[in-house]
């Protein structure tokens, strides 16, 4: 039952995402210039680059926890109890990720803070954009964020899946607000890095009102010798998740920084705002499944396949359903903004690359469903497809970026996203389903 009720708070955090993110982007098209859009938009591209160094630590903090999980329960949803050895497992397992997350947050201003600088600066020529300031803040605030993320990953595996659903829509609500008011006061790409402190503020707020009990319990609590295995257990799964969230840098965020350096802070604007619908859109759908991965290592902890496949197919049916009927309206929308001559619309991909975006994200969507499905027996079956499209996207886009735009980029995203990603990736999926269950 609170894993249903997760799905709806999830869904509804995910539905005001929705809506918060149009409003937003209908605020930056006014509030910001198209130089300036390029650059809120370059921003994220860049910070993204943090995935260098989380190597994808919080997913395989999520999964091994839900493990652990199967032989613990919870006191009154203040702590937990049960199996020695599983608590302290658990309790290891904390104790690294609130370390490692410490250097990676501090990685993060020691090395994105200046590439970021550097970037913008021979870039900065060609326009009059107010940037150092903004991008400082939002580097020093993302670290923040940063720092807090794997004890939310915990308490998901953990089953605490309906609060952390709840935290993260309350959020995006208050987020999108404070954003919201500094676009509208004139503080432009001010808005951003504003929004990332506000999430921040959020969960430590929520983290010392509700779960400060669970932590320092667990911190403190005596457990014996039993550990979680950083070398043996956790990098035998984590280098391969690892090299596919590299992957997806190059995949999902070279776009954007390209545009930028060929043909300036506007055309990446369009591109940025686009992807921003993309994501958008994905964020709806991933909602129903990332709800459910802890459920799904729970569930093959107990070696129960019926109700998993069950649960899986379920979700996948509901949700792609929505997805598509959401991204024909969004395709046909575009389509007849540019045809009407909307003001606006020039600030979005034209209709054909808009439309191989949408298309490419829904198929990627299915990726993603099969994957975490996969990644919840431990293992990383999607590494070498995201090598192979990662170095495909990275040189196509880099190929074609500087001669074709957008819409070259565009073709050759969609392209391999349909070959190698939905094509191959379901064929590894119905191979590795049937061999595991």
């Amino acid at each position: 039952m609170g894993v249903d009720r997760a799905v709806v708070y999830n869904l509804a955090g995910r539905g005001w995402g929705l809506l918060s993110g149009v409003l937003t982007l209908l605020l930056v098209m006014i509030f910001l210039t198209p130089d300036e859009q390029g650059y809120y938009y370059t921003f994220a591209s860049i910070l993204a680059m943090q995935i260098f160094f989380e190597l994808g630590m919080s997913y395989v903090v999520m999964q091994f926890a839900s493990h652990e999980m199967a032989n613990l329960s919870w006191v009154e949803d203040k702590y937990i109890q049960g199996d020695i050895k599983a608590k302290g497992r658990l309790r290891s397992l904390l104790i690294l990720v609130m370390k490692w997350y410490a250097v990676i947050a501090i990685l993060v201003v020691l090395v994105i803070l200046p590439i970021g600088i550097f970037f913008f600066s021979i870039n900065h020529e060609r326009d009059s954009v107010n940037w150092l300031f903004a991008w400082t803040f939002l580097v020093m605030s993302s670290a923040v964020n940063i720092f807090i993320a794997p004890t939310l990953s915990i308490l998901e595996g953990c089953g605490r899946i309906l609060e952390i659903a709840k935290l993260r829509m309350y959020q995006g609500i208050f987020g999108s607000v404070v954003s919201w008011v500094v676009l509208t006061q004139g503080g432009g790409l001010f808005s951003l890095p504003s929004m990332s402190l506000t999430y921040a503020l959020v969960a430590i707020i929520w983290l010392q009102n509700t779960k400060k009990t669970f932590l320092i319990k667990l911190i403190k609590e005596k457990t014996g010798d039993f550990r979680v295995s950083w070398k043996t257990e956790i990098w035998p799964l984590q280098w391969r998740i690892a090299l596919s969230w590299l992957s997806g840098y190059f995949i999902f965020q070279l776009f954007t920084p390209i545009l930028f350096y060929y043909h300036g802070a506007a055309e990446a604007g369009k591109m940025g705002l686009s992807i921003s619908i993309a994501n958008a859109l994905m964020s709806v759908a991933v909602a129903w499944i990332s709800t459910q991965a802890p459920s799904f290592g729970t569930l093959i902890a107990k070696k129960d396949y019926i109700n998993l496949d069950l649960i899986f197919k379920t979700t996948l049916a509901h949700s792609l359903f929505v997805m598509i009927l959401l991204a024909l309206v969004l395709c046909i929308a575009n389509y007849l903004l540019h045809e009407m001559g909307v003001k606006f619309s020039s600030r979005v991909l034209d209709p054909l690359p808009f439309a191989l975006l949408i298309g490419a994200t829904v198929l990627n969507y299915v990726t993603y469903a099969q994957s975490t499905y996969l990644r919840a027996h431990k293992q990383e079956p999607f590494l070498v497809i995201s090598l192979v499209s990662a170095v495909l996207i990275g040189v196509l886009t880099l190929l074609l970026g500087r001669e074709y735009g957008a819409l070259g980029i565009m073709y050759a995203y969609s392209t391999i996203c349909a070959i190698v990603g939905f094509g191959w990736g379901s064929w590894i999926f119905l191979v590795k389903r049937k061999a595991w269950s």
